[in-house]
């Protein structure tokens, strides 16, 4: 008795756990009425044939190097790939380890005819793929032209009915204003997330905030009422929950940051992220980036002693005395 493996995948579209069932089930049957030993079974759910980026089918091939069996039973052909490409460079690979891919619902002969009706189902499943996305993506199209959600998540703010259209979330829309006007304010990321983490407010994803959470949501469009698909943009496709003139304030403020992106990280402000200037204000001395200050730690400085602020306040005193 000859051992055998079973590859088994379903993709997202209109497929779920049973359908990995139902192959397994065909599999195992085929396995048994050939006299076939089934030594492990390969899984893959949610991924598309179309790539070879499956966890389960590359170990598989991997394991093929072992030589601890000899065929890979597939439920169809376009379960082990929907690329020709792919399905011909692994079957090479596979072949070369001394194993052959057999389909249980398809009777593919090992002969001459066998090749031409594996090649016409490989095409076949190839051409299913391709017109598949292509229906998928019309449908997309049509959506998006329509200011429809059609997946991914929705900004903090928004929530959407039952005829897939963005709609105002009346409990999240003034955590939105509010946060753009902390940060118009004065207020920095640690600031801010300080504040929504201590009452309690996720992100959008129901997670904690941090620095990094900010910078998509101050400079997203969308709160200007705008529909965004494909870089295109659609006046009055969605609610307008931030006026121009507070949203110009907090891109000037992003601005900013860019230009300083220390101050905008730190855990807190640092009081000398500028430059150093000396008490009459007629001599810059030093930037605070060059003394390498932090004031969440007590660095040492390229001299060997630490640096903390007494000795840059004494240190710019001195020279200052000695400009003088």
């Amino acid at each position: 008795m000859k051992n055998a493996v079973i590859y088994a995948r379903f993709s997202s579209h209109a497929q779920n756990e049973q359908s990995i069932e139902g192959q397994l089930a065909e599999c195992r049957a085929f396995a048994e009425r050939n006299n076939l030993r089934i030594v492990r079974e390969y899984i893959d759910r949610a991924l598309t044939g179309t790539t070879d980026k499956r966890p389960d089918f590359l170990q598989m091939i991997e394991d093929s190097k072992r030589k601890g069996f000899q065929f890979v039973i597939v439920y169809q052909l376009d379960r082990f790939a929907r690329n020709r490409y792919d399905s011909a460079t692994y079957k090479a690979k596979l072949k070369k380890n001394g194993v052959r891919v057999l389909s249980a619902k398809e009777n593919i002969t090992d002969d001459a005819s066998g090749i031409l009706i594996e090649g016409v189902l490989e095409s076949m499943a190839e051409y299913y793929s391709a017109e598949l996305s292509q229906k998928i993506k019309r449908g997309i199209s049509i959506s998006a032209s329509k200011c429809k959600y059609f997946g991914g998540s929705v900004p903090l703010g928004y929530k959407v009915d039952e005829q897939k259209h963005f709609i105002v979330n009346e409990e999240t829309a003034p955590i939105v204003k509010q946060m753009f006007q902390m940060l118009a304010n004065g207020y920095n990321y640690a600031q801010i997330a300080r504040y929504l983490n201590e009452r309690g407010i996720p992100t959008a994803r129901g997670g904690k905030w941090n620095k990094n959470s900010f910078q998509s949501l101050f400079s997203n469009r969308r709160y200007l009422g705008k529909y965004i698909f494909h870089g295109e943009e659609i006046d009055g496709g969605m609610p307008r929950l931030i006026d121009d003139e507070l949203f110009a304030d907090v891109q000037r403020v992003l601005a900013k940051y860019a230009a300083a992106p220390s101050r905008g990280k730190a855990k807190v402000e640092y009081l000398l992220s500028d430059n150093v200037i000396c008490a009459n204000g007629q001599h810059k001395i030093l930037k605070a980036a060059e003394l390498n200050v932090d004031q969440s730690r007590n660095p040492i400085s390229d001299y060997g002693f630490p640096i903390n602020l007494f000795f840059i306040i004494n240190f710019t005193i001195n020279i200052c005395f000695y400009l003088q």
